[in-house]
């Protein structure tokens, strides 16, 4: 089994967002509460209860635009959070019952494959990808809708530059 290292949207990003009320794209965050658990919070990778008030707003989890460099709606909590740590080192276990999506790019940021993690088991499919010299990182996204939550990298991956979420 390979290591991997999961890597939460930057806090640059999310105290920016808070302290200016602007996204990249200088929209205004959407104030909303969360109906149910089915939602994570990108900043501390956990997931919403219902109630909790978090903001909506749009990222582009990419360095330079590109083919597949889409931009879409994602959400925080409007209060501070923080991950337990700024990178995981496992993939966390209350995700296992939610549809997500992992998708393999390259290092030039092209995608090479997706695949939606079935039956909680996403370390088989991570090593799967990983096994592929091409396969750079990956991105977790929710399974439905197609909408970033993180950027997985090998542990060994030196390439990665701190605060990048390329």
């Amino acid at each position: 089994m390979s290591r991997f290292l999961i890597y939460p949207l930057p806090n640059e990003i999310s105290a920016g967002l808070k302290e200016t009320m602007r996204d990249q794209f200088g929209n205004e965050p959407k104030l909303e509460q969360a109906q149910s658990r089915r939602s994570i919070c990108r900043r501390c990778l956990r997931r919403f209860n219902p109630g909790e008030r978090r903001l909506l707003f749009k990222y582009r989890p990419f360095q330079k635009e590109g083919l597949f460099a889409e931009a879409g709606p994602i959400y925080i909590h409007e209060s501070d959070c923080r991950p337990e740590t700024e990178i995981l080192s496992g993939y966390p276990n209350e995700f296992r019952e939610l549809p997500l999506l992992l998708r393999a790019y390259t290092r030039d940021d092209g995608q090479v494959d997706s695949k939606l993690i079935k039956d909680g088991d996403a370390e088989t499919v991570i090593d799967t990808f990983f096994a592929d010299p091409e396969v750079s990182y990956l991105h977790l996204r929710d399974g439905e809708s197609g909408c970033y939550y993180a950027r997985i990298e090998r542990a060994d991956n030196e390439v990665f530059a701190k605060g990048s979420t390329e």
